[in-house]
């Protein structure tokens, strides 16, 4: 076991904080030269397409390279099984992509054996919204999220500090709220008046904070991530993120039915 603020403690130094709610200790284990090359280069491809659409949110996420190394070997010494991490995925391996929708939404119907709760439509980044109605990235107001639990498909997410991405006319959100299981103590949070503002000169891209920083997901104790929309219709929010999985959950082209 190894204590959170000391494995991250360079990235705290540089004011990029990680998420973990109530846990103070986290299994972890160093990557191979071979992991770090594959995790390195999935991050790497992302940022350099993410650079030709928007430089600015591409230098935001281009610092935190560590912090999904570091999220990796957590994943990797949690997992019942040890396995290699490598890319692409193949039998007996764990892979990593960038988040897609399929990798939140995993299950048609959540349960508590598959605990996909969210209010994203399946196969999609679109949440229909209604004013004064909370929403969920990850979970649903009373059921907690949890990556894909399943044997032998065993998932962890991680969502980069300032990686909440909304695409379309005008953003739709001012206040969050970010908790965990047994760690419920933190209120709201809001974002500046000036996310209205495009981040990028025009183009219809809106970057929302995310003042508790990185966020990973596990697969053994579930998260709640809500926002009150202020409009009704449909929120297209895109997570900007990784997903580390058992080869087995995405063995092939994947759609949820």
């Amino acid at each position: 076991m190894v204590l959170v603020d000391k494995l991250f403690e360079e990235e705290i130094s540089k004011g990029i904080s990680v998420f973990f709610g109530e846990r103070r200790e986290v299994v972890y284990t160093e990557l191979t030269r071979e992991e770090r090359n594959a995790v390195t280069m999935v991050f790497k491809y992302g940022v350099d397409h993410i650079r030709k659409v928007s430089p600015k949110i591409a230098a935001d996420i281009e610092t935190q390279l560590s912090i999904a190394l570091k999220v990796a070997g957590i994943f990797k010494e949690m997992l019942p099984e040890k396995k290699p991490i490598t890319f692409p995925s193949e039998t007996g391996s764990i892979g990593v992509a960038w988040l897609f929708p399929q990798a939140i939404r995993y299950a048609t119907t959540p349960s508590p054996s598959a605990p996909a709760y969210s209010s994203y439509s399946l196969n999609s980044w679109d949440i229909p919204i209604t004013t004064g109605t909370p929403a969920y990235l990850f979970g649903d107001g009373t059921n907690f999220y949890k990556a894909s639990p399943a044997t032998g498909k065993h998932a962890m997410l991680l969502v980069f500090n300032n990686g909440i991405i909304e695409v379309g006319t005008t953003p739709k959100i001012d206040q969050f709220r970010l908790y965990s299981e047994g760690f419920a103590k933190y209120g709201i949070y809001t974002v500046d008046p000036l996310v209205e503002v495009t981040v990028e000169e025009n183009k219809a891209i809106y970057q929302y904070p995310t003042p508790l920083g990185a966020v990973p997901v596990f697969y053994d104790k579930g998260i709640m991530w809500g926002f009150m929309p202020r409009v009704s219709g449909t929120a297209t929010i895109k997570l900007l993120g990784l997903v580390f999985y058992e080869h087995d959950l995405f063995p092939t082209l994947t759609w949820v039915a």
